[in-house]
């Protein structure tokens, strides 16, 4: 979702797109004959602009609205316009070119409209615009999965926790157990490359050992039966096997 003050009163099918946008989108008024919905082409992939009241744009961010931080950028009067792949997209939105396209045009609808923050339900987080634009063209120049954008993790008990959105592409979230002096910075260090990993190339199906980040590091994973979780623990020791393909 890109928040904006002003989308709840305005024309999805004449959006005043930005310079880098036109010639690159067209809109199929015809899909949709409310105002309420929109589809849009973008390099011959079709998308789904959606417009939010204020209402319904707390509502949906509802998990996150006790989050401080929000008070910057998620106001009580913020409508927005929800961005989705279309149906003959879904079963390709993992695919890095789909996910590409679609933030993309997440970053041109907030560009063109002054918007002040961006959303992700899939992970149940929020950016300010700026930031969110940048990670979306960073992830654009470089390949690098947005991480902090379209995933998120939470502590589930003492060393423990577990990621959020990673569904959404792979149909797997993680659960990891960590030493107790691991930070959440730690965490999110040590994450990011499995997420990226699952993310862009799908499930980890099968038991594993790699080496960790750090000297010394091990991680064990091991997927659950129905490879909807892979748990993945942290130990401090040498590696004393060679990892299996996945």
């Amino acid at each position: 979702m890109i928040i904006d003050p002003t989308a709840e009163a305005c024309d999805l099918a004449r959006l005043p797109f930005c310079e880098a946008a036109k010639g690159r989108i067209s809109v199929n008024q015809a899909k949709f004959t409310d105002l309420e919905n929109v589809e849009v082409i973008v390099d011959a992939m079709p998308f789904l602009l959606s417009r939010l009241t204020a209402a319904e744009t707390i509502q949906r961010l509802a998990a996150r609205k006790d989050e401080p931080h929000l008070s910057d950028v998620l106001l009580p009067m913020n409508s927005a316009i929800g961005v989705a792949p279309r149906d003959n997209l879904t079963s390709a939105r993992h695919l890095s070119e789909v996910n590409q396209h679609l933030l993309l045009l997440g970053s041109w609808i907030g560009e063109s409209v002054d918007a002040t923050a961006a959303a992700w339900l899939p992970a149940r987080t929020i950016l300010p615009f700026a930031e969110f634009d940048q990670l979306a063209r960073h992830y654009l120049e470089n390949g690098l999965f947005p991480t902090s954008f379209q995933t998120s993790f939470s502590k589930t008990g003492d060393g423990c926790f577990a990621t959020l959105g990673l569904d959404y592409f792979a149909g797997q979230e993680i659960r990891m157990t960590a030493p107790p002096d691991y930070s959440p910075s730690d965490l999110r260090q040590c994450l990011a490359p499995i997420i990226d990993t699952i993310a862009t190339r799908g499930k980890i199906n099968r038991p594993a050992r790699s080496t960790g980040l750090n000297e010394g590091e091990t991680l064990i994973c091991t997927p659950n039966d129905d490879l909807q979780f892979v748990d993945i623990i942290i130990q401090r020791g040498a590696l004393d096997s060679i990892p299996p393909n996945r």
